[in-house]
Order: structure tokens, then sequence, then C-alpha cells
């Protein structure tokens, strides 16, 4: 029935799309469009990308004089990251840079960081080449000073076990995870606790993670059915400045672009400590890099009681174009896992020798998830120097989910919450881009629409420790959760200076049904309660940028501002209340430059969210707090400074605190550290033959400073380090992989609060420590064939 609503409603939006398409490339092609429109790679919006994008960028041969737009996209030694849109980006700014050069201030806009280019030596089909030519592989501009592209051969630089330890690249972020293999990670970002996703938009090419009104949190982002290995580039926008930016993009956005790279069948075993044993296979059938298919296979037991789990995943993803500038793609996946969870450690019990380090608080916890999704991407013909995206995409979801975080403190029975959530979620986006003239000036226009819906259902329920039987429902309900957007955003150029002004509004209608409103024991005719509310958000974007020189590679000025929002929990609306948007108003100054081997990027952040709330796991809900205040400074470097060698160190200090109280707010992370170095070359052995031999090493390091607890109280220091060394022959390929390599005792999550997981003991509200154990010292290895 799922897949027959998410076909009709996917026509019908490609038919009523159709003619307004239309018009826009109508009015794209205008004689007077066409003459004022400067060439300007400004670039947004992803496409699909082809074998013909793949090999045909921008395209300069050495006996050619470089032209300015040839200098902005210049090969450097840093080249080495092929993200599959980053390639078609290029192909589409080539396209739209061949009547007028851009202006000096444009120039330096639109140079990409050397960290972001590919370069390769190979012919085009468009024209008959040199033998020496040039491809240039482009990647989006940056429109502020904390916009960064990480590319694979940073992802490469350390070890990673999953796709979020890919986010541990971003600069200031900490991912957490504090409730078993299965469950979302917790993230800091920024001075925020953005709990399980609620203030970071995440989105894996094209598909939305964040799920609205999720039973165990806002926002809740689980990356667990991304397949690393198939994760090309990560692109992060820090902040809410940009008008494409939607619902919990408050910290930040980030998005997953997809593509294997290499053609052929790659075939990964590892075997690790604590029973870890993992299968992948990708497979990659021609020259473009973001068509393929990839499945993995896992289990282990974990390093301690209470960790085991076992999970299955299949993404595959196709493009193609069919002819006259006509592109489609489709991505599709299914994911599911089985995982048990420890809870936590009273620190106490620790110390009394009652508990080890690794203990488990309670049985019974843990869960199991599936999610199955699937993206319809169509880019239309490019008319004159527009174009236009249409992308339909359908998420269906379910998750149940067991933990007992207090123990016997609040029912004699046992504390043990289940919660479970069902959602399907059906949308559609279009995003048009072209160039115009205002003030006769050039201006790059981008404009975006687009509507999501989704059904849930939910419950949460107590549940005995004993023999784990329900003995109490808080939670039995339905919703539907509809938001439908409309965005625009304009850059325009004044010499050095560079204007950027945008706007985004959002309307939010939602549909309860509590199943459990108003029953009481005393009566028998209550059958639940229904609610509708809606609501609107309106934000501005605004930016100004200054290059120092004329110079590509100068230093480059930033002043950036932007309204960002949360959508509320809709249980807690009542009917025909205004949905109250948690809205939230941020600022940042900065300079990056961007060299040809190294980009460096230093930005200065404060944020206020008018009524802010964290989440209380004693009482295992959100606590208002009124209005809060962050500010910070990050600072991150991408550098290559010699053939082979990739590092990328970053730094992020910031505060958070209740502006009525003057008090910090608990759990965010006040300074994080974390540096990403590797290193690869060539060897010859002669004694193993012709083929080509490749060693690697590269390390990971995280430093995270003391997080303010409840209670005054203050979290450890975390340091970590992580290695790995692999050997490639040919098709075969060997890694070795350690995590936590000094073997160090850390707490990955740590809490106060009131507890008892002793029945017998005597109640108390007395708060206590709690921490949930980091992963001790695990070695795995890894075989590779590469056929």
């Amino acid at each position: 029935m799922r897949v027959r609503v998410l076909a009709v409603v996917s026509t019908c939006f490609l038919a009523s799309s159709l003619p307004c398409l239309a018009m826009a490339q109508d009015a794209a092609v205008r004689p007077e469009a066409l003459a004022a429109s400067p060439a300007n790679p400004t670039e947004r919006i992803e496409a699909p990308t082809s074998p013909q994008a793949e090999r045909a960028s921008a395209v300069a041969t050495i006996s050619d004089p470089p032209s300015t737009a040839a200098r902005n996209t210049e090969t450097s030694p840093l080249a080495q990251s092929e993200a599959p849109s980053t390639a078609q980006r290029a192909e589409e700014e080539s396209a739209l840079s061949q009547s007028e050069a851009p202006s000096t201030a444009q120039q330096h806009t639109d140079s990409p960081p050397p960290s972001q280019t590919t370069t390769a030596t190979e012919p085009t089909e468009s024209a008959p080449q040199p033998a020496t030519s040039t491809v240039v592989r482009g990647t989006r501009t940056a429109r502020s000073a904390s916009e960064v592209t990480l590319g694979r051969d940073i992802l490469d630089a350390a070890p990673r076990s999953g796709a979020v330890d890919l986010l541990r690249a971003v600069p200031g972020l900490v991912a957490s995870q504090h409730s078993g293999e299965g469950k979302a990670h917790q993230l800091f970002l920024r001075g925020f606790d953005a709990l399980h996703g609620q203030d970071v938009e995440i989105d894996v090419a094209g598909l939305p993670v964040n799920e609205v009104s999720h039973i165990h949190a806002l926002g809740y982002a689980d990356l667990n059915f991304v397949i690393p290995e198939v994760v090309q580039s990560i692109e992060v926008t820090e902040g809410s400045y940009r008008a494409s930016q939607g619902d919990f993009a408050v910290a930040g956005t980030m998005r997953l672009d997809l593509g294997v790279r290499e053609q052929g069948v790659h075939i990964a075993g590892t075997l690790g400590q604590y029973r870890q044993r993992r299968l992948v296979a990708t497979v990659r059938p021609g020259e473009d890099p973001g068509t393929f298919a990839a499945v993995e296979l896992g289990e282990g037991k974990g390093f301690g009681a209470q960790r085991g789990y076992g999970r299955a995943a299949l993404l595959a993803q196709a493009t193609a174009k069919l002819g006259d500038g006509f592109t489609v793609r489709a991505l599709g996946g299914s994911y599911v896992t089985r995982f048990d969870s420890p809870g936590v450690v009273r620190e106490d019990h620790l110390l009394t020798g009652a508990s080890d380090f690794f203990s488990a608080s309670a049985p019974r916890q843990g869960g199991t998830v599936s999610r199955h999704q699937l993206l319809l991407g169509v880019e239309l013909p490019r008319a004159g120097k527009g174009r236009t995206r249409l992308e339909l995409f359908g998420v269906l979801s379910d998750l149940r989910l067991r933990n007992n975080f207090t123990g016997f403190r609040v029912d004699p029975r046992g504390d043990g919450l289940e919660q479970t959530n069902d959602a399907t979620v059906l949308g559609a986006r279009a995003e048009h881009r072209r160039n115009v003239t205002a003030f006769g000036r050039p201006v790059t226009l981008e404009l975006g629409l687009g509507a999501r819906r989704d059904g849930v259902e939910q419950t949460q329920r107590r549940y005995r420790e004993s023999d784990g039987t329900f003995f109490s429902d808080e939670v039995d309900a339905r919703f539907t959760q509809t938001d439908v957007w409309g965005w625009a955003e304009g850059q325009m150029s004044l010499g050095r200076w560079s204007l950027r002004v945008g706007g985004r509004a959002d309307g939010l209608g939602v549909e309860v049904f509590d199943a459990l409103a108003f029953r009481d024991p005393r009566f028998y005719d209550g059958q639940g309660y229904s609610r509708s509310a809606f609501g609107v958000h309106l934000g501005a974007k605004a930016g100004l940028e200054y290059a120092l020189s004329d110079e590509s590679d100068t230093w480059r000025f930033f002043a950036s501002y932007g309204d960002g929002f949360r959508s509320p929990q809709a249980r807690s609306l009542s009917e025909g209340e205004r949905a109250p948007f948690v809205s939230v108003h941020g600022a940042e100054l900065g300079a990056r430059k961007d060299g040809e081997r190294w980009a460096l990027q230093l930005s200065l952040f404060g944020s206020q969210v008018e009524n802010d709330f964290f989440f209380d796991h004693t009482v295992g809900t959100t606590v208002y707090t009124g209005e809060t205040l962050r500010t910070g400074l990050t600072a991150s470097l991408q550098a290559r400074p010699v053939p082979g060698l990739v590092a990328a160190l970053s730094g992020t200090v910031a505060h958070a605190y209740v502006k009525a109280t003057d008090t910090m707010l608990p759990y965010f992370a006040p300074f994080v550290g974390r540096a990403e170095v590797g290193w690869e070359r060539p060897l010859e052995w002669s004694w193993l033959g012709g083929e080509k031999t490749t060693l690697s090493l590269g390390t990971g390091l995280t430093f995270i400073g003391p997080r303010p607890l409840p209670f005054d109280e203050r979290s450890r220091t975390v340091f970590l380090t992580d290695v790995d060394v692999a050997l490639r022959r040919g098709e075969l390929g060997l890694r070795l992989e350690v995590m936590n390599l000094l073997d160090s005792r850390w707490r990955d999550g740590e809490f106060v609060y009131s507890s008892r997981f002793d029945p017998n003991a005597p109640a108390s509200l007395v708060p206590a420590r709690h921490f949930t154990a980091g992963s001790p010292r695990t070695a795995s290895l890894t075989l590779e064939v590469h056929l």
C-alpha cells in the first residue's frame, strides 16, 4: 500500500510541476538575460553524475592561455577527492561560463579550495583534445568562513568503523554512542547539545535523515544505515546562514555525497576483537562513480555485557543521461539491525566494586531498527543560463527501543521504558538556479520549493524488570506533520565585495490523535482526543564577503547572519495552537584562505535561542530553559604539504549559558580538538614482482575538554588515538586498524541525576554521577580484494 501511495504522489508531483518548470526555462533564455548574465560557477544544487560528467568537467589545455574561470579552478597538488556531485558541478559551471568571465570579486568567490578538487589526464568527449589535457573537478563555492568540504582522502586518513565516525572529521563535532551499536548517536556542535539530531540537519545524497517529532528525540538522525565505504565527501555548513537550510539546521547542516572510488568489484572482510565480523561488497560497473551497489553485513559481541549487535544494509544508486541534458538519478536502500544496550554505570558503584567499568545497569535494554528509502531525481535540460532539478523521496522507518537509566527510582517494578516509532515520509523538492541582472550588476539567483509529509505512529510503555511485561501505557498516538517551504537567495558582485541576501518561509501543519488523552479509570466513555495546529516560520539570511586582493588564493573575509529553527514536538501542541517553532538567530565573522597546498578557515560565531530546552535523563523528557546564548571560535586547516601526505586539523572553543540565570548549559563541549593525518607511498619491491605496491599509514587524534554537568559538576577530559596501517599489492590489500591505541579508560557520556539500581536499597533523590563506558583498545584486520 505504501509503495502505491509513493508512486501516485510521485506521478502527481511530476505532472503538476512540468508547466511551471517550462515557464522557468522560457524565462531563462530571454535575450536580455542571456546578454546580461555573467559566468558564475556558484553551485548549491547537486545533480546526478554521469560518465560524461566524470570525464569532462572544466577542461583547460596546456597550449591554450588560461581564462579567468580556468585560473579559478586551477589544478593543484592537493587534488585527491572524487565526489560524484563535484564532477557534475564543475561541468555545469563550465557550461555557465562560456559567454562572459566573472568579475574580480567573483573570481575569488568562486575559487574552490585546492583540497576539494581532483585532476586527471584524459580526453573529453566534447571535442578532440591535444595529447595532454587537464580535467579540473570543482566543488561548491564557500559562502561563509566555516563552510568546508571533506574529501575522501581526509575521510580515509583515520580509521572509521561506521558512517558516524566520518562525521568526527567535522570541525568541532563530537559524536557519542551511549546506548549500543544500533541507536542514533548523540551530537555536540558549536555549543549545542544536539541530542540525537535536533540541532544538526543531515542529508544523504538528497535523502533527509532527521525524523520530526520522534518519540525518543526531536530530529532523531540515525546514520547507521549508511555504508561508510560509499561516502565520497561530506559538505559541512556550520551555522544557519544559507536559505536552503531547513528544519533542525541550527548548529549546522551536513550533506553526505555517495559514490564508489574504484571501478569493478571490491570485497572487504573484517575480523576483530570481541567477535567482530564484517563483510562489505561494492560494485561500480562503469566509469561513473555515482552508479554503484553496495551491501554490508556485520555482527559482534561487543566489549562488555549487553553490547552485542547484528546489522545488514544495502545501498544502490544509478545515474544516466538520456540526451539533450536530461539527467535522471535513482537512489535506494534497506537497512535492519538488532542491538543490545548496556545502560549506565553509577560512579559510586564503580568505586565500591559493586560494578566494573564495563558493567550493564539492567537487562532487557536494546532495540531493533529498520529503514527503507527511495529517491528519484531529474535534472531538466539547461536553458540558457538556468537549470532546474526535481527530486521525489520516500522513507519507511521503524524503531523499538528499550532503556532504563534510573533502575527502580520511579517504580518498584522498575523504570524500564519501551518506545516505538513507525514513520512514513513522502516528500518532493524543486530547485532552480540562473543568472540575472539587477541594478546593472550580475546576480546569481537560487530558488527552492518543497514539501514533506510525515505520518507517524508511536508508543511509550513501562515494563517490569523481572519479566519484561508491560504495566503502564504512557503514549499511544499517531499524527501527520506536513512542512511546505520556499526559499530564495541572490548573490551580487560589487568589485572585490560580494553581497548575499536570502530568505526562507516554512508552513507547518500538524494533526494529532492521542488515544490515551483524558483516560480516567472513573469513567468509561473516553475514546482519545484529536487536535490540530498550524504555524509559520520566516527566516532571513544575509552575507557580506570581501577579497583582500585580486589573486585567486587571497584571504577572503566574511560576515554572515541567519535565522534557523526547530519544529516542535507534535504531541505537545494543543487544539488550534500556533505551532511554536524554536527560533535561532546566528551570526558569524571569519576569514579563509584557499591555497595550492593548504586551506585555512577561521570563524567567530554566536547564536541566540529564544526558548531553548535540554533533555533531562531523570524524568526522560525535555526541560525548557528560556533564552540561551552561545559564542565560540573555530579554526581548521586542510593541508597536503608533499605528495601522499594529507592532514586535517581543527579546534573549537564554545560557551553556552542560560541568559536569565547566567548559568552554563549542561553537557555541551567547551573545547574540541581533532587531527587527521594520512600518508600513502608507493613501494618498489622488486621481489614482489611487477605488481604495484602501496603502503599507507593513518592516525586520528581526538581531544574533548571537560564538559559542564548538572549541579556544577564537570566531566573528565577525553583523549583518544586511533591508527591504521594498510598494504596493497595489485588486487589484494591488508589493513590493520587499532581504535583507542593507548587503551584509555574514557567515559563516552557522563550524567548527573538520581537513580536506584538495587531495588532493596532505600529510595533516594540525591543526584549521583553516571557514565557510559567508551570502547577499550580494539584491533581489527581487513582483507580486501579488488576485481
